[in-house]
């Protein structure tokens, strides 16, 4: 059986610094923090923590729980949680692999039944295969990952996306810019996958230097709107991929002097409830993100209950809301400088 010693072997580092990050109890650089990770992981060394609770709890992994899409989601996995008898921990990876690692850590540490996971990314599997390899059952939501099997709970992003962009073509717009995350992401790919097709079933080419890849958190920078928006060739419309992308290139745009729609149609995924804040009449995706939730509950505790072995896909359609952020074209929608 491998030890904490081993571990500290392994990582060249001592067993209280081990500790340490086993029990988070205090200050440990991120570089050894990683050394000692990767030794746990080389070793497959599953602490037992003193504080390990009973088997009555479940974790949601999301990259920010302050996102209503994902915490709408938390709500629907609690209610049917709490309606079997167990706990929702709810942990953030900040889209950060290495935190993901830590929380799949923490899963196998504190003997969690069960997981729904928002992944960060493809790179992702290495992280959960850990909970397949130490029988955690595990759902992924939204986002999938090509390769592993496991049961997972997303919408149909890329005929969403589709459907966005195809409201701008029959509005006028030809020059449409898009704003996907990172393309690590399977979901990013879906938002811009759907966005070609529009393009491409209506015969219109597909122009590179109009798509751009941004964080879709909010701490995103959305300096690049500035250079397109004095573009002699600048789009007359923004496709964007979800609320933190739309809060801040709304705002960009509106400080360059440009009002929406008159100079500028914009379409986002993210409930218009969510984007009240920056304009409470943005044309929208509408994802049943409660039904992420609570579908993917279900899923868990079938696992959880032997029910079923085989992995189950489900994919949810979503609502085209239709509002006042989107109008014909200009003549010339953005003139330069």
């Amino acid at each position: 059986m491998t030890t904490m010693a081993d571990v500290a072997k392994r990582a060249g580092v001592s067993i209280m610094t081990v500790s340490r990050v086993v029990n988070n109890s205090s200050y440990v650089k991120p570089s050894t923090r990683q050394k000692v990770l990767a030794a746990m992981q080389e070793l497959n060394y599953v602490p037992k923590s003193q504080q390990s609770s009973p088997h009555d709890t479940w974790m949601l992994i999301v990259p920010d729980i302050t996102n209503p899409f994902f915490t709408f989601i938390a709500r629907g996995m609690e209610d049917v949680a709490r309606k079997h008898g167990f706990r929702v921990f709810i942990a953030n990876t900040d889209e950060d692999l290495d935190k993901e690692l830590e929380y799949v850590q923490m899963c196998l540490e504190y003997q969690v039944r069960g997981a729904l996971v928002v992944p960060v990314g493809d790179p992702s599997r290495e992280n959960l295969v850990r909970l397949t390899e130490h029988h955690v059952p595990f759902v992924l939501i939204d986002r999938e990952i090509d390769g592993l099997d496991a049961d997972l709970v997303k919408g149909d992003i890329r005929e969403t996306s589709r459907r966005l962009v195809d409201h701008l073509l029959e509005l006028g717009h030809h020059r449409i810019a898009a704003v996907v995350g990172p393309l690590h992401s399977a979901s990013s790919r879906e938002r811009l996958d759907g966005y070609r097709d529009a393009l491409l079933r209506r015969g219109l080419p597909v122009d590179e230097s109009l798509i751009f890849t941004a964080p879709m958190t909010r701490d995103m920078d959305a300096a690049f709107i500035d250079e397109l928006a004095r573009r002699a060739d600048a789009p007359s419309a923004l496709f964007l991929s979800n609320m933190f992308q739309y809060a801040h290139i709304v705002r960009r745009l509106r400080a360059l002097g440009l009002s929406i729609p008159e100079d500028i149609s914009v379409v986002s995924f993210g409930n218009t409830d969510d984007l009240a804040s920056v304009d409470s009449l943005a044309t929208a995706a509408v994802q049943p993100a409660y039904n992420y939730g609570s579908l993917g509950a279900q899923l868990l505790l079938e696992r959880i209950e032997g029910v079923r072995r085989t992995a189950t896909r489900i994919v949810l359609n979503s609502e085209i809301v239709v509002r006042r952020s989107t109008a014909p074209p200009r003549v010339r929608a953005i003139q330069e400088g």
